[in-house]
């Protein structure tokens, strides 16, 4: 399994990212949707012997690239990539938790970058590292984790204020070195 990377300072303009999704707050989407809920019937997330990862058990809030508004766009592609890189396959996806909301323990497919957007010594991320032990990081704003998609990891309910990161395929787009 590949190691645990934090990285902090990576996003300078967590606050202004956080400042222009705040008020397009309505823009974001239930994760799960009502209508994914009301399909699922009687299930029971704290089954041990159900899918462990199966995602519409979680709870928090989606603002896809595509749906968002041009400011949030071009801000966060000022905090992560030089006006020349290459974006043309760069996906990204601000997720936000509000007090309660939470990430059950799951593995990925994909390698992603998770940048933290804002600050909580309560709240962040519980991540499987490089020898198999698990680690929590703290939100810092600005900060990339970087892990093992094959790492089991989750967000715990959120106990302090609004929890926001921003999770990037891939992990990021390349900077111009200079």
């Amino acid at each position: 399994m590949d190691e645990l990377i934090v990285v902090p300072d990576v996003v300078p303009n967590c606050a202004e990212i956080i400042e222009i999704a705040e008020r397009h707050r309505r823009l974001f989407e239930d994760y799960p949707s009502a209508a994914a809920l009301e399909n699922r019937g009687d299930h029971d997330p704290l089954n041990p012997y159900r899918d462990s990862e199966y995602e519409d058990d979680d709870r928090y809030h989606v603002l896809q690239a595509t749906a968002m508004p041009v400011e949030l766009r071009r801000a966060i592609l000022a905090g992560l990539a030089d006006e020349d890189s290459d974006l043309s396959r760069f996906y990204f996806q601000i997720n936000r938790y509000d007090r309660g909301d939470y990430i059950l323990p799951h593995r990925d497919k994909l390698q992603q970058g998770l940048y933290m957007l804002s600050d909580s010594a309560a709240d962040g991320l519980v991540v499987q590292a490089g020898d198999g032990s698990m680690a929590f990081v703290a939100d810092r704003a600005g900060t990339l984790v970087h892990h093992d998609p094959a790492a089991w990891h989750w967000v715990d309910p959120v106990r302090s204020a609004v929890r926001y990161t921003l999770v990037t395929i891939s992990a990021r787009p390349p900077r111009k070195r200079s």
